[in-house]
């Protein structure tokens, strides 16, 4: 049944031109790009009204408890008075009439007062309830409004770089569906990784820091060692959160890569994972290093990234070796290790053959499958050519092999930016 299609359109989709398909999926992305923004819309305002409702709430609490103190003192007060009044009334003749009519006077008006505010506290305790259920309402839509927001993004994220492939690549559908499944999972994996990383990172800590400025301005007036001391805590608490927001930015891009080029962005790389204690690795640069177009270096530096993440996670080995060399033709860049190594014919299989699901007892040899397909992506993007060598038991080498499309068209556009046979180490 898999196969009896195999060389054509399913029968469903043998009428559609490939422009009709187009603007069919043209127009479902802009119907999602639509419903998109009113999704935020809603979930903006979600957010908005939660914490204006928590700050009612607090607001809330804070009368309430005033009041309570106050129905309180007015209850001594009730006491104090109807025991005057007892004396009074028990020995009138020693009393004027105006003094008994001021005791009862005092006893109805404390009285009054006490209702007024009893009256005042139930009512407060009613808005506070009734604030409450409101605000876990407000709750439970923010995060659905959340949620839905972040599926919405990824079937449109998904759509809108694949709507090419969709059109070109329609007859391999089934044998691609486990792929796409993957990239989306993939890209929703590492949404929620950085989303996590923010949340639990510099989120918390930001709104540590403005809890703290807050002390910090209150102890200004009354404990000024004190705030000194505060201020000194924010300081350190900043740049640990910077720290946290610099990680997070260079797992993303890093700013090296934009600023000072490919040969400083993995020496970087390369300086982070050592520090760590992930990997020692021998880098070394040779001849002399020029510049590349911004999406070969990026792509250049992705191959090398997953490529030491890929000897990280399945090499189990804790040394390996980067070697970059420039010539006026090409960049050539080698990765390898001394590792564990695999069988590249067994993971080209890792799917079964006849409905495209991951082989059961190869869950972390399909993750690596994926790392390599991400890899040869990239250097076919670039037009470059990818090669990658491995046996069990004798490690894994990968020799990616960038054309200088520039120097090939005019050696005098080439633009030096470092010296020849510049080595580091990353250990």
């Amino acid at each position: 049944m898999a196969d009896q299609h195999s060389g054509s359109l399913p029968p469903e989709l043998g009428g559609l031109q490939a422009q009709s398909l187009k603007k069919i999926l043209n127009n479902t992305i802009s119907t999602i790009e639509s419903n998109k923004s009113q999704i935020f819309e809603i979930y903006e305002t979600a957010r908005s009204e939660v914490e204006s409702s928590r700050k009612l709430l607090a607001d809330l609490k804070e009368q309430a408890r005033q009041t309570i103190e106050r129905v309180d003192e007015l209850a001594k007060k009730e006491q104090q008075e109807k025991q005057k009044l007892v004396k009074v009334s028990s020995n009138f003749q020693d009393y004027s009439e105006e003094k008994v009519r001021e005791s009862y006077e005092a006893v109805k008006n404390v009285q009054v007062s006490l209702g007024v505010e009893r009256e005042k506290e139930a009512n407060l305790r009613a808005q506070r309830d009734k604030l409450e259920v409101r605000l876990r309402n407000l709750q439970t839509m923010l995060a659905q409004a959340e949620h839905l927001a972040l599926a919405v993004g990824s079937v449109l994220s998904y759509l809108s770089t694949q709507v090419n492939g969709v059109i070109w690549k329609i007859e391999a559908v089934q044998k691609e569906k486990f792929i796409g499944a993957r990239i989306i999972k993939a890209q929703e994996e590492e949404r929620y990784r950085i989303s996590r990383e923010m949340h639990d990172g510099p989120a918390q800590d930001l709104a540590n820091l403005i809890f703290q400025a807050s002390i910090a301005e209150k102890l200004v007036d009354y404990d000024p060692d004190e705030a000194k001391r505060t201020l000194q805590e924010l300081r350190q608490q900043m740049r640990d959160c910077l720290g946290s927001v610099r990680e997070v930015i260079f797992d993303m891009r890093p700013m090296a890569l934009d600023d000072l080029g490919l040969v400083a962005a993995l020496n970087q790389l390369i300086g982070r994972m050592a520090s760590r204690g992930i990997l020692a690795i021998d880098f070394s640069v040779d001849g002399t290093v020029y510049e590349l177009p911004k999406h070969v270096e990026i792509a250049i530096f992705r191959i090398v990234q997953e490529a030491l993440n890929n000897i990280k996670h399945h090499a189990e080995t804790e040394a390996a070796r980067v070697r970059l060399l420039f010539s006026p033709v090409a960049v050539s860049v080698l990765i390898e290790d001394n590792g564990k190594g695999f069988d590249p014919e067994a993971r080209a299989e890792v799917t079964d053959e006849e409905d495209g699901e991951p082989a059961a007892e190869d869950a972390a040899g399909v993750h690596h499958h994926f790392g390599l397909m991400g890899m040869r992506e990239r250097a076919k993007i670039i037009g470059a050519e990818l090669a990658i060598t491995s046996a069990v038991g004798e490690g894994t080498r990968v020799h990616l092999r960038v054309p200088n499309r520039e120097s090939q068209q005019n050696t005098k556009d080439v633009k030096v930016v470092n010296t020849p046979n510049k080595k580091g180490r990353g250990k």
